[in-house]
């Protein structure tokens, strides 16, 4: 809608720029929101984006710039003279310029560290040096903190002084002389009390954070556990040095899914954008998976090869092979992806495994039952042998009733051994209940066709 909006305007903006109207330019872009420009300046060539840019005033600039997707801030700081990088990076909120180094080849990081104010630069450089996906990694230093021994009318002029440069003030954090976190309070709470009332009496002291070292993921689960707009971060001396914001948090989360869904499809994990990745890496990100996948499919082939006498007495057992190993599969990477994702989001413990196992094992014993009965039909009508009907039926059955309970097996496994489950990929659980299948698909009709012979 936005992305339509925008085309509609964009005829009056190229006719501000041909006539050079910078001062309507000017006026049109600072009366937009930082996202509406985004969209608007991706329409324009980049010597026009260039151009825009240097019309936005400095706050205004760094909101804009810190949502351009990483390639373009790339290539924008590559049009800019150095003192106009310099004053993006400066007004640039701490996390947000973390996460662009971050993406950003070594050398040019280098470069732009260089370009910054020495407390800038000290303070880029810590948040750079906390391991990569860590909650320190993510947080920002711009808070409002608080002292124990405040009244609420210095509490409130002190957040009067210092808001504007801090990301967020409707959180503020109270902290003891030695910066120790021992309480929250929100600006709500803060504005509703009594002017003379001491911080400390109005604060809340069961606070929820995480510390710099902890994985991101955390940050994220206490956000969504406690609903909160924003969560301390703490070294490891309780000291606090920053907060995880809820707009960080949902950046997380959709690199989280994402990384999710690559490992689930077989693909090594990249955070580098499509456009971004080379042939050669995306070749070197899903051959070795394929590679793993064909020789494990040769399982198949052995299986096929060893029942071959079964398969020749009775050549309409092949008509229902795909089905069989594709329902196989399918049941797998079914339950698998529920389990892979009720662990993700905390729904489920893998303590919990035996109430998962008996649960899925209903589930899986109705699903073949309903299969079953299913391919007895198609078998029976399409065939008209009972015989060949009843070896599919009961087989699908087992198949499924099976595959529900490996495909939750395997995650709860890779859990238990400290893996992430989402490294099980459903082509994996696929191919070795294709195996599987056959195995018990070929027993059941050597069984069955032996007794019928005697």
């Amino acid at each position: 809608m936005e992305l339509q909006w925008t085309k509609i305007f964009l005829p009056e903006i190229k006719e501000l720029i041909e006539t050079k109207d910078f001062k309507g330019l000017r006026d049109f872009l600072r009366e937009r929101h930082p996202a509406d420009i985004v969209d608007i300046l991706r329409e324009l060539d980049p010597t026009e984006r260039v151009m825009g840019f240097r019309l936005l005033d400095k706050r205004k600039i760094s909101e804009v710039f810190a949502l351009v997707e990483p390639m373009e801030q790339e290539e924008l700081l590559k049009r800019f003279t150095e003192q106009h990088a310099k004053e993006i990076l400066v007004q640039m909120q701490p996390d947000d310029r973390t996460q662009l180094f971050d993406e950003l080849p070594a050398h040019v990081v280098e470069k732009l560290l260089k370009l910054l104010p020495p407390a800038e630069r000290k303070e880029a450089n810590e948040l750079l040096n906390y391991p990569h996906n860590s909650s320190g990694r993510i947080m920002t230093p711009e808070y409002v903190d608080l002292q124990m021994g405040m009244t609420v009318a210095e509490a409130l002029e002190h957040i009067r002084k210092t808001g504007p440069n801090r990301e967020t003030i409707y959180i503020c954090y109270i902290v003891d002389e030695t910066k120790k976190l021992r309480g929250v309070a929100s600006l709500k709470n803060i504005i509703l009390a009594s002017p003379d009332q001491f911080i400390k009496d109005i604060m809340n002291e069961n606070v929820f954070y995480v510390h710099t070292t902890d994985d991101q993921e955390k940050a994220v689960q206490v956000v969504q556990k406690y609903d909160i707009l924003a969560v301390p971060v703490v070294d490891n001396e309780d000291r606090l040095v920053g907060i995880v914001t809820v707009d960080d948090v949902l950046d997380v989360v959709q690199e989280e899914v994402t990384e999710d869904f690559q490992r689930m499809a077989g693909i090594h994990t990249t955070e580098e954008e499509y456009f971004r990745v080379g042939f050669s890496k995306r070749i070197i990100n899903r051959v070795s998976w394929l590679v793993i996948l064909v020789i494990a499919a040769t399982i198949s082939q052995t299986i096929l090869k060893s029942y071959s006498g079964v398969l020749s007495s009775v050549i309409a057992l092949a008509y229902f092979i795909p089905m069989l190993t594709g329902t196989g599969g399918n049941t797998g990477s079914q339950s698998s992806t529920l389990i892979i994702r009720a662990l993700a989001t905390g729904e489920i413990k893998s303590k919990e495994w035996w109430k998962i196992l008996l649960c899925e094992f209903k589930v899986g014993v109705s699903l073949g039952l309903i299969m079953g009965i299913i391919a007895f039909i198609i078998a029976a009508l399409s065939l008209g042998k009972i015989t060949v009907a009843a070896i599919v039926s009961v087989s699908l059955c087992i198949v499924v009733s099976v595959g529900n309970i490996v495909g939750l097996a395997i995650p709860l496994f890779f859990r238990f051994i400290k893996l992430d489950p989402a490294f099980v990929s459903a082509p994996l659980i696929a191919t070795l209940l294709d195996a599987t299948g056959l195995v018990i698909y070929f027993e059941i009709a050597r069984r069955t066709l032996s007794k019928s012979a005697s």
